[in-house]
């Protein structure tokens, strides 16, 4: 099995010449490649584990070779990706316009296949990820609809990042369809947070600088804190003020960008561009044309795409 991102090795320990690692946490942001083997195979050979800018781990095991790999092994090899995709859509115009000022109602503006392509995401992805504005003007509900869940799968979880617990009580479709929804806030009480059997709140704590000021959330809490429940592969969805501070922390690991070929009448800039995307460590490896959209493709340097036909993933 390959996995796409990077993995902490929280404890290594040599007993007699074998090799056992307890890998309790895949990191999202680590570093650009590596191969996992499962931990059966951790044994009996000390892997080859280089650390500059890379991890790279080759562990076999001493009774198996790559020559006695059995047909239904290789169909159980899938890529398994983990870490932060970001999807973002905007219209051709400079500002990279993200809404249409003009429109008194939010509307899709790119196309059919494009939004296919999202929900492949979010079908791929552990969770789904938006800030209050979204659910806000949107309503989404974030599922997967347009194209096939599959056979014995579960929506993604839904995140919700929400510091001032505004849209708590709201008539929003995702805090009454059912399916489960997290939201973190920075509220030290939940007074406002409706107990629910699919809602968890999750409050995180505010940092305060040297100057006395107050920070933000921290995506990277938020990040930690999905790990720590199983969540691996998170979708950040939007909108363009959560997109930049994920960005901003270097927490994305490969971004799809949908440029419809339309310009806004009153277009509202995503106040991001190329170098905002460079800045964080990403570099672009390809395009495709999906239904007259312009989809790019980025991923942190070094790191492989998870199908070497980018339009085949998601």
């Amino acid at each position: 099995m390959t996995v796409q991102s990077a993995v902490s090795l929280s404890s290594a320990f040599l007993y007699g010449g074998s090799a056992y690692y307890n890998c309790n946490n895949f990191l999202h942001h680590a570093y650009p490649s590596q191969k996992v083997f499962g931990a059966a195979h951790l044994y009996n050979s000390w892997p080859k584990l280089q650390l500059l800018t890379n991890i790279e781990i080759h562990a076999l095991a001493a009774t198996e070779s790559s020559d006695d790999i059995t047909a239904e092994e290789e169909e159980e090899d899938d890529e398994v990706v983990i870490g932060c995709t970001l999807k973002m859509a905007f219209d051709a115009s400079s500002v990279w316009g993200v809404a249409d000022l003009s429109e008194t109602k939010s509307e899709r503006f790119t196309s059919p296949e494009s939004l296919d392509m999202v929900h492949r995401l979010r079908r791929e992805s552990d969770a789904v990820l938006v800030g209050r504005g979204t659910v806000d003007r949107d309503d989404c509900s974030l599922t997967v609809r347009r194209v096939e869940l599959g056979d014995g799968k579960n929506q993604p979880v839904r995140v919700v990042i929400d510091p001032s617990l505004r849209i708590t009580g709201g008539d929003y479709t995702l805090l009454k369809d059912g399916i489960p929804t997290i939201i973190y806030h920075l509220q030290p009480e939940m007074s406002k947070a409706v107990p629910s059997d699919y809602v968890t709140y999750v409050g995180l704590k505010q940092s305060t600088y040297s100057d006395g000021s107050r920070s933000s959330m921290s995506p990277t809490q938020v990040i930690k804190d999905l790990r720590r429940r199983g969540l691996e592969h998170v979708m950040v969805e939007g909108g363009p003020a959560t997109a930049r501070s994920f960005l901003e922390a270097r927490l994305v690991d490969r971004a799809i960008l949908v440029r419809a070929p339309i310009e806004f009448e009153i277009p509202i800039p995503a106040e991001m561009d190329e170098n905002t995307l460079k800045r964080a460590g990403l570099q672009m490896i390809g395009t495709a044309i999906m239904g007259g959209d312009t989809i790019e493709y980025w991923t942190r340097d070094g790191m492989p795409w998870p199908n070497a036909e980018l339009s085949m993933w998601p």
